[in-house]
């Protein structure tokens, strides 16, 4: 069900059974889940190449890299530190649209993958992450809420959606008190197999606590104190954005000739293309609402399915709104056709969605361009 899309990199049994736990044995459902993920593996990302790029992204010294070893706990388990508390996740969507975030973050989860396939072809297990999420420094403020209900549970389904099965567990440590209460309001609009993998430990003891999922050697030396001292790992301090760099405070020229498009509520549009290889396709989007994009590649003109055509850029489901940094990026067509940019309004209740979009082509030596669109 599967074969057409499968590279080499990624076809081994552990990575066939997480599709098969993530889907409770729904062999159906698991097959066309992992066929969707697939074809993202080649769209223009080439995911199986990711873990030999070096981790270069802009937002990388801001979001800091977090693998630091084996549990040693939990048998065949990796821990990934990740310094929630002082990444100013406020301050990098006021920089980088959130397509530009899970870019830079795919790199880590592809890390995360590559080591647990190596450890799965040593052991001949199946291999886990546990993801520690470290709150130190987090403080309530107004855009938390926001944040976590918005942009953070967007990266959070993506994740949910593409790397199944991987996280063995998310442990909270050093947690304010107030994280309780959000807990209990955000809890709802995670993915249910999301919400069950959740443990938060206690504010007082979490240092105690955490030594039944990980030995020191996987924990950083940050959470070292006068009177406790054996903590061995060694992460780089996530940086601030300067607010200098916020999209609103950057002298931005408005590209000429944005076109605007209104989405019914339910609807979907498609801004499409035809281009030849060697064509690029350079876009430009903001929307006054909460939207989903892709960008698939057909070679049929009224293909509306987006699971017969071929994924060209990986497709975010729900992004939310109103855009701060608009959606900017360029893929380069390696074959004649139709490229088509999905945009979503399927999940609003009511709000007809205004998009402000701008598309160019550049054409490849001799080729002429051509557009459509079309609403759903």
């Amino acid at each position: 069900m599967v074969k057409d899309d499968l590279t080499p990199y990624y076809d081994t049994s552990f990575n066939f059974l997480r599709w098969i736990q993530g889907y409770n044995g729904n062999l159906k459902e698991a097959a066309r889940k992992l066929r969707i993920h697939l074809k993202m593996r080649k769209s223009h990302w080439e995911l199986d190449n990711f873990v030999e790029k070096p981790r270069t992204h802009a937002i990388h010294k801001h979001w800091t890299y977090g693998i630091t070893g084996k549990s040693n706990v939990l048998e065949n388990v990796i821990v990934n530190i990740d310094q929630s508390g002082n990444v100013d996740y406020h301050g990098m969507l006021q920089v980088y649209s959130v397509q530009e975030v899970m870019k830079a973050r795919v790199k880590d989860m592809e890390d995360m993958l590559a080591q647990c396939m190596k450890l799965e072809e040593e052991t001949g297990k199946q291999a886990w992450i546990l993801y520690v999420m470290d709150l130190t420094g987090l403080k309530f403020d107004k855009n938390l809420y926001n944040l976590v209900t918005g942009a953070m549970r967007s990266l959070s389904e993506f994740m949910a959606e593409h790397y199944v099965e991987l996280i063995k567990y998310f442990v909270l440590v050093n947690v304010p008190s107030f994280v309780f209460y959000l807990w209990t309001m955000v809890k709802p609009v995670l993915p249910d197999r999301t919400r069950q993998k959740v443990r938060i430990l206690s504010s007082s003891n979490w240092r105690d606590e955490i030594l039944d999922f990980a030995s020191y050697e996987a924990l950083p030396t940050k959470w070292n104190t006068e009177k406790f001292d054996q903590f061995h790992a060694n992460l780089d301090i996530p940086i601030p954005f300067p607010e200098t760099e916020y999209y609103c405070n950057r002298t931005v020229e408005l590209p000429i000739g944005i076109e605007k498009s209104k989405i019914a509520t339910g609807k979907t549009l498609f801004l499409s293309k035809e281009l030849k290889a060697g064509d690029a396709l350079q876009w430009w989007i903001s929307g006054d609402a909460e939207f989903g994009l892709g960008v698939f590649y057909s070679k049929n003109r009224d293909e509306n399915n987006t699971e017969n055509m071929q994924t060209i850029y990986p497709c975010l489901e729900w992004m939310p709104g109103p855009t701060i940094a608009p959606l900017n990026d360029q893929i380069v067509a390696k074959t004649d056709g139709f490229y088509r940019i999905w945009i979503s309004n399927s999940r609003a209740w009511w709000h007809t969605l205004t998009i402000l979009s701008k598309l160019t082509i550049i054409p490849g030596e001799g080729n002429d361009c051509a557009s459509t669109s079309s609403i759903e």
